[in-house]
C-alpha cells in the first residue's frame, strides 16, 4: 500500500534529481513510462507532475508532453554546484540618495541567505524596466523586488509574465494598478503630516507645498500636508500649491520658489514643506537670492533625508523615509516567498517615518 503524502514527495524528489542531467526544454518521460519505472499509482505521479508545473520546474504542452523549464534547470544546477541562487533588484536610479539604503538592506538580508544580487536601473523607463525583467527571468533569478517605474506607459505584461513563470516578486515604494504582489511602503501621507505638524508648531501659518510631478507619493504626502492645515485650523490657499510638470528641470524647485515668492508680501508663503531634499535644495538658493534667510524668514523641510541635509549652509530638516529597513523587509518577504512560504499577495507592510529637526525650520 502506498503512503500517498510521502510517496508523491518522493517521487518529485526523484524527478528534480532527473532534471539535473537534462537539457533546458528536454522532454520527460511520459507519464506511463514513470509508472513503471517508479511501481506507483498513476495518481501519484499525476500529483507529482502537477505540483512540479505549478513551481515552475517543469511546463506542459498539450498534444506534445512535459518539458524542463529553462530557468529551473539553471538554477537546479547552480545549486548542484554549490551555487548561490539569485534575485534581481529594479530602481529607478542607483544614484538618487534614496536607493543606495534599500540596496544595502536588501544586500544584507541576501548575504546572509547565501543569495546573489543583480541590479538593474530602469531610469523610469517602463520599456526598459520591461526589457530588464525578461533578462531577469533568462538569467534564472528566483525572484525579484521592484520599485516600479513612474512612466506614463504602464508596464503591465512584464508582471503577468513573472506570474504565468511562477516567479515571486515584491514591490517596493509603490505598486502597479491591476497586479497584487507583496508591497513595502513608507507611509508618505504621515510624512506629510508630521512635516506640515512641525511647521505649524514652530509658528510658521503661510506653509506652501512644492512636489515633484503628480503621482502616488507626492498626492500621498500632499494629503499629509492638507491634513495637518485643517487639523490646525489653518486654510488651506491652492495658490501656494505646486506640483512641477516633468521631472526633467536641473534646479528642481528653484522656479517654483522663485514663483512663490514674488507674490505680495502678505500672500508668499512663510515655510515651505518640500516633497525631497532635492527640491529642497532649489528653494534655499532661491530664497537666498531674494535676500531671504533660511529659518528666520521662510523655514524649510525636506524630505527623504539624504546627504543634502548636512550640506547646506542653514542644515535641512527632513523627514526620514527609513530605506534600510524597507529594502530588509522587501528582502525578507521576497526570499520567504522564494523558499515557499505562503505570503498573500495583497500584503502590504507600512513602515513609518520620522522627522529629524535641523536649522533650517525655526525661527531665530
Amino acid at each position: 500500500m502506498e503512503n500517498s503524502n510521502l510517496l508523491y514527495k518522493q517521487i518529485k524528489r526523484n524527478i528534480i534529481e532527473e532534471i539535473k542531467s537534462m537539457s533546458p526544454n528536454e522532454r520527460i518521460a511520459s507519464r506511463t513510462d514513470m509508472v513503471k519505472k517508479y511501481n506507483v499509482t498513476r495518481t501519484t505521479i499525476d500529483r507529482a507532475i502537477s505540483e512540479l508545473i505549478g513551481e515552475g520546474y517543469l511546463y506542459s504542452l498539450n498534444g506534445s508532453g512535459t518539458f524542463v523549464s529553462e530557468r529551473e534547470v539553471k538554477a537546479i544546477q547552480q545549486l548542484d554546484e554549490g551555487q548561490a541562487i539569485s534575485l534581481g533588484i529594479i530602481l529607478p536610479n542607483i544614484m538618487n540618495d534614496a536607493y543606495p539604503g534599500i540596496l544595502r538592506g536588501i544586500g544584507d538580508v541576501a548575504s546572509v541567505n547565501d543569495v546573489n544580487v543583480i541590479i538593474c536601473n530602469s531610469d523610469n523607463d517602463a520599456d526598459k524596466q520591461a526589457k530588464q525583467i525578461s533578462k531577469l527571468i533568462e538569467s534564472g533569478v528566483k525572484g525579484l523586488i521592484i520599485v516600479p517605474a513612474i512612466s506614463e506607459k504602464k508596464d503591465i505584461n512584464s508582471f503577468r509574465l513573472l506570474k504565468e513563470r511562477k516567479i515571486p516578486f515584491v514591490f517596493c515604494n509603490r505598486g502597479v494598478d491591476d497586479i497584487e504582489a507583496p508591497k513595502v511602503m513608507s507611509n508618505n501621507f504621515y510624512g506629510g503630516y508630521i512635516a506640515t505638524k512641525h511647521l505649524l508648531e514652530n509658528g510658521y501659518r503661510n506653509i506652501a507645498y512644492v512636489s515633484r510631478f503628480m503621482y502616488s507619493a507626492s498626492v500621498e504626502r500632499y494629503q499629509g500636508y492638507v491634513s495637518a492645515l485643517y487639523e490646525a485650523g489653518a486654510e488651506l490657499n491652492e495658490e501656494l500649491v505646486v506640483f512641477e510638470e516633468t521631472s526633467g528641470e536641473e534646479k528642481h524647485g528653484y522656479n517654483s520658489t522663485k514663483m512663490l515668492l514674488s507674490k505680495d508680501k502678505g500672500k508668499r508663503p512663510d515655510a515651505i514643506f518640500c516633497f525631497n531634499d532635492d527640491i529642497a535644495m532649489g528653494a534655499y538658493e532661491a530664497i537666498t537670492e531674494a535676500g531671504l534667510a533660511i529659518g528666520e524668514d521662510v523655514g524649510i523641510v525636506g524630505y527623504d533625508n539624504t546627504s543634502i541635509c548636512e550640506m547646506l549652509p542653514a542644515k535641512l530638516t527632513s523627514v526620514r523615509f527609513k530605506t534600510y529597513e524597507t529594502g530588509t523587509k522587501a528582502a525578507e518577504l521576497l526570499i520567504s516567498k522564494m523558499n515557499g512560504e505562503m505570503i498573500p499577495n495583497n500584503k502590504i507592510v507600512v513602515l513609518q517615518p520620522e522627522l529629524k529637526m535641523r536649522e533650517s525650520s525655526f525661527k531665530i
